[in-house]
């Protein structure tokens, strides 16, 4: 039942994730610095018939030994003090019952050297075994202090994934995403060797004045414990028309648009557009693909995971709490500011190309408007909001957008009958089209 509800992808991320709360663990006196990661790893290794991770994280904890290898956590309190998202105690067995048969868990920590063996015995859902023995030892095996977690014989379909290039790259975008902010601060991933680059959502952001430019909402208050970022920006300049129609024949990925959230230095939703996060609801319309050049960051940060948004897979969100909907508030009136500068723009995109010329900054660790230049919120103790001064088309004749489809075969007809070929793009017919009848009235 456990691996059910969990990919693959998300399996191998919790596994991350324990690496990191181990590090955190080790330099729980320095997390407010900036790097206190640095030195801190997790190595993966994938084949077709074997897994690895390899830390150096300092390794489990005598008190923490029952709790990590027992199906749930009988006390969630411990490490309510660290800035963690693990809380439910399920994450490292998940992901082993989810990719094999076999697994040897080893940690070498201060306290000793133990191992733990999930034989294919154990593992079997027939069995009803479920004594799960710990080899200890009081002296140390390795110089560096740390877990190694090695599935020596993958499931079948776990195996051919694992020699997918196509998975390996996504996993390797997924890890870069989820632990960017973690990268920042110093640690460091391999996957199969190569040392991972972090990725971090950016915006454009021209510096703080009373001139109209490209700058980013931004908003910040503390709910229950909880400390809350949302900042809502352009990621890059609007999106031209053909790339909205390109957009609407083929979906395709669309870089950074939508709405990322990040608990505790994780990222746990990437680029939403769904009514989730506040698309298509309360005045902010349905995300469209021209809307792709606004991206947005909402960031939760506490020393008690249990009060985060978060789900039990780490990589979703608790929509009904108190502290995300103040969130999502905040996230829809950043979303309707920047939708309403885009429709404004409509069909003069082009003439905005100098106002995106600007920089970029990191909408996390870099975009402080709120702190520094915004205003307080009324009825709302220690909740700041700066809403950016974007600059408005001045035109009287705004231009407007006509979209519509027809039959491949009509479009080609037409086509041979204004150009004497079949073959011109469907949007040149159709502005074709449309100056001819445009000229008739005029002449009428």
């Amino acid at each position: 039942m456990l691996p059910r509800d969990i990919a693959l992808e998300d399996a191998i991320l919790d596994l991350v994730d324990n690496c990191v709360d181990g590090a955190m663990r080790q330099e729980k006196r320095r997390l407010k610095q900036k790097t206190p990661f640095e030195g801190y790893y997790a190595k993966l290794t994938f084949s077709s018939d074997g897994f690895e991770i390899m830390d150096n994280c300092g390794g489990i904890p005598s008190d923490f030994v029952e709790g990590a290898f027992s199906l749930g956590r009988s006390d969630i309190t411990k490490d309510r003090d660290l800035p963690t998202i693990g809380m439910y105690g399920i994450g490292m067995k998940r992901a082993v019952f989810k990719i094999g048969n076999e697994a040897l868990v080893q940690s070498n920590a201060d306290s000793g050297f133990f191992e733990v063996e999930y034989t294919k015995e154990w593992l079997n859902p027939e069995s009803q075994d479920w004594n799960l023995p710990i080899r200890k030892e009081n002296t140390k095996k390795r110089a560096d202090r740390g877990v190694t977690i090695t599935i020596t014989d993958v499931k079948k379909d776990i195996g051919r994934a694992f020699d997918n290039p196509s998975f390996l790259n996504r996993v390797q975008n997924q890890i870069s995403e989820h632990f960017g902010y973690l990268m920042q601060r110093g640690f460091r991933i391999d996957v199969n060797g190569e040392t991972l680059k972090p990725k971090t959502r950016l915006v454009k952001f021209a510096k703080h004045s009373k001139t109209a430019a490209i700058r980013p909402y931004d908003f910040e208050t503390r709910v229950d414990g909880v400390d809350i970022k949302v900042t809502v920006g352009f990621f890059r300049s609007l999106a031209r028309e053909s790339e909205i129609d390109s957009e609407l024949e083929s979906p395709h990925d669309q870089d950074t648009a939508g709405v990322s959230v990040v608990c505790n230095d994780r990222v746990v939703l990437l680029s939403d557009r769904t009514m989730k996060v506040g698309w298509g609801d309360g005045g902010v319309p349905r995300y469209h693909p021209q809307f792709r050049a606004i991206a947005a960051l909402a960031v939760f940060s506490s020393a008690d995971a249990d009060r985060l948004p978060i789900s039990t897979t780490k990589r979703d969100l608790d929509v009904g709490s108190d502290v995300y909907l103040r969130a999502r508030k905040a996230l829809m009136e950043g979303l309707k500011i920047h939708t309403d500068f885009t429709n404004k723009w409509k069909g003069m995109e082009e003439e905005t190309e100098a106002l995106f010329q600007g920089p970029k900054a990191d909408a996390k660790t870099q975009v402080q408007l709120a702190a520094r230049h915004g205003k307080a919120v009324r009825g709302e103790t220690n909740a700041r909001r700066y809403v950016p001064n974007l600059p408005m088309p001045q035109t009287r004749n705004p231009k407007r957008r006509i979209s519509f489809t027809r039959n491949e075969d009509q479009i080609i007809a037409v086509s041979r009958h204004l150009f004497g070929e079949p073959d011109q793009k469907p949007s040149i017919v159709g502005e074709e089209c449309f100056d001819q009848m445009f000229e008739q009235a005029k002449s009428q």
